[in-house]
């Protein structure tokens, strides 16, 4: 599976661009700092989740104009799918169009699976056990039975915090308990299964690309108190949550945690060598992904190779899963130079008027 052209028309820095014949495995997106190489890897995420990771819809249309449109032609085998995104600024829709047919974004999920790496993805266990959470879901996402619960729990842990603010007693909620309980079972299910597979090749991608030989192990701590099941939680908890008005236990408050000879990644690693587990972790889900859905997902690199010096940056490119790749980079290393299947894309040449090649196809405004 992979992308064969793209085209953006009134995204950011992007006026009317197509480009035609993008390698099936590695193709490099080049440019100066705040030349639009995260702006063209953004495009792509909203092709393939609906959503940009890292902004509102509205802002990423170019400044005076009232809409983007992006195209993205697909080849999966002998299968080609055309994926249409428009975004209308009056109406604040956008509009997701796979073969002309409309489509929740979700139903892409399974269909195109994607791997994403951005600079920020160095602080995952440096902040917030939110932004490990959204690891998880994101991992999973490749699982259409993991994608209806969490959307079920997501709804039911809603509804049970608004029920929260008039409950009199634990039977005044249990209705959204009881569907909690039905749902975390099938989360914790499949976040099991993703921590396991990860403990069994973790240690080899995180040695491969860093050396040496410590124990690496992944852990996840469910939100539970020590030793209780969800609707003892629950039950227990009914005083506290009468007050807070909010749910105080569930998968919504799972946190992930990697051990380095039984340490905390976090407490003892550097900066640097903390950008090489949280990579070998998205490779570890890119693995993950394929075995699940039996597609190799697109993988999305931003910046991945600052901070890193000539001989980890030459080692992380010939660890690279077989996959379409999308690097972002300022200068385009030796060790990129020298590879037959890489292509470089120059942002700067394809945004200037002359290089530009108008879209062909008329955009029709949906409201």
């Amino acid at each position: 599976m992979h992308i064969s052209s793209f085209s953006l028309r009134n995204f950011r820095s992007f006026t009317d661009v197509q480009i035609e014949g993008i390698s099936p495995t590695l193709s490099v997106v080049a440019a100066p700092n705040a030349t639009g190489k995260t702006n063209f890897l953004e495009a792509i995420h909203i092709v393939l989740r609906g959503k940009s990771f890292r902004s509102p819809h509205e802002t990423c249309v170019r400044w005076g104009e009232d809409l983007f449109f992006l195209k993205a032609v697909i080849e999966n085998g002998e299968n080609q799918s055309q994926i249409h995104a428009q975004y209308h600024v009056p109406s604040r829709r956008l509009r997701i169009e796979e073969n002309r047919v409309p489509v929740s974004p979700i139903a892409l999920y399974t269909e195109f699976p994607l791997v994403l790496f951005l600079p920020d993805d160095t602080f995952l266990f440096l902040r917030g056990p939110s932004m490990r959470r959204n690891f998880l879901n994101q991992a999973l996402s490749s699982s259409p039975s993991y994608l209806s619960a969490i959307v079920q729990y997501s709804r039911a842990l809603k509804q049970r915090n608004t029920a929260l603010k008039t409950a009199k007693s634990p039977e005044d909620i249990a209705h959204w308990t009881a569907l909690l309980n039905e749902q975390a079972t099938s989360i914790w299910a499949s976040r099991d299964t993703l921590v396991s597979f990860m403990n069994h090749h973790l240690p080899t991608l995180y040695h491969s690309l860093f050396g040496g030989s410590e124990n690496v192990e992944v852990k996840l701590s469910r939100g539970l108190p020590d030793g209780s099941d969800l609707a003892t939680a629950l039950a227990g908890g009914w005083e506290y949550e009468q007050r807070y008005r909010y749910t105080l236990y569930g998968p919504h408050r799972d946190d992930l945690e990697v051990l380095i000879d039984g340490r905390p990644a976090q407490n003892s690693l550097s900066r640097g060598q903390m950008r090489m587990l949280v990579l070998s972790l998205k490779l570890g889900v890119f693995q993950f992904m394929k075995k699940v859905g039996g597609k190799a997902p697109i993988v999305l690199l931003d910046e991945v190779l600052s901070e890193l010096d000539a001989d980890r940056q030459q080692h992380l490119l010939e660890h690279l899963p077989e996959a379409q790749i999308f690097l972002t980079c300022t200068a385009v290393p030796e060790a990129v130079k020298n590879r037959d299947d890489a292509k470089i894309l120059n942002l700067q040449e394809l945004l200037l008027p002359a290089a530009k090649t108008p879209i062909q196809e008329k955009v029709a405004v949906h409201v």
